[in-house]
């Protein structure tokens, strides 16, 4: 079985740090997808990501997340 990641980029609003400015996501943010709109902020949506197996890998103004999730055989 393979193993895809699960990848979410958020960069905080330059006008305003707490909330924030642009977000990618790669595969599934599932089900903390709610709190991942620009404007919205921060501290929700890393909240959610840390109780769902997310794993902060890089913090400044931008916060990279990861996630390994199984996959189906193709």
């Amino acid at each position: 079985m393979s193993r895809f990641p699960d990848v979410v980029v958020i960069v905080r609003s330059k006008k305003n740090f707490a909330n924030i400015g642009q977000v990618r996501i790669i595969g599934s943010a599932a089900p903390c997808s709610r709190f991942l709109k620009v404007g919205a902020p921060v501290k929700d949506a890393v909240l959610c990501l840390l109780q769902h197996g997310f794993v902060i890998t890089e913090q400044k103004d931008i916060g990279v997340f990861f996630r390994i999730r199984s996959g189906t055989k193709r």
